[in-house]
């Protein structure tokens, strides 16, 4: 497994830990105001949580596959990176 592979399963497990927390947080809110917009995020941080969780299982399963080439992981990376600093950003707005 290169570096550029465990670089990508390791953001996509940082943004699963963020939407673990923001899942917690929006089911505590939802226990207290059960409106449509709560339940919209708790539903849409639970479809994010498993596109993140089947995209560090494919990250690993493509690691083995073209563990020497490169060229596909560093797409992939930038791609990541991307998510993770757009998530970074949302974390950042929704606690103000």
């Amino acid at each position: 497994m290169g570096p550029l592979w465990l670089i990508n399963i390791l953001i996509s497990l940082m943004i699963v830990t963020g939407l673990l927390y923001s899942l917690r947080n929006y089911l505590l809110t939802r226990k207290y105001a059960r409106t449509k917009f709560t339940n919209a995020l708790v539903a849409l941080t639970s479809v994010f949580l498993i596109q993140h969780l089947y995209a560090a299982y494919v990250f690993y399963m493509m690691s083995v596959s073209y563990s020497e080439e490169m060229h596909i992981a560093t797409p992939l990376l930038m791609l990541n990176v991307i998510g993770f600093a757009g998530f970074t950003i949302f974390i950042y707005l929704s606690r103000a």
